[in-house]
């Protein structure tokens, strides 16, 4: 690598959450240039999944959702740009015993 030289660094992070947690909340504690958060919920029992970005910097995030009862469910957040620290995404789902639960007591 020479000075002046552009490097591209990237990392994958994989972790397994409780469906009964419902939420995961990921921090960003340094900016960070491209930020993209993928979640892939398939066969784990979800009826949705809600995302709340909170990425701060002078442009709008990009979401990208397919639903639950898509072949490959997932939801994406992207920004590309810088992201100014402090910032991140919280994911939150219902799961789909629980949206039979509500349906069965209203009736």
């Amino acid at each position: 690598m020479k000075t002046g030289e552009s490097v591209i660094v990237s990392s994958t992070y994989r972790v397994r959450v409780q469906q009964h947690g419902h939420g995961l909340h990921l921090d960003l504690a340094q900016p960070a240039k491209d930020f993209r958060a993928e979640l892939w919920y398939g066969d784990c029992g979800i009826r949705y999944m809600n995302v709340l970005g909170y990425l701060s910097g002078p442009r709008q995030p990009r979401y990208t959702q397919l639903a639950a009862s898509d072949s490959s469910p997932n939801v994406e957040v992207a920004y590309e740009w810088w992201t100014f620290p402090k910032g991140g995404v919280a994911l939150s789902w219902v799961l789909e015993r629980e949206m039979r639960t509500v349906t069965s007591r209203q009736k």
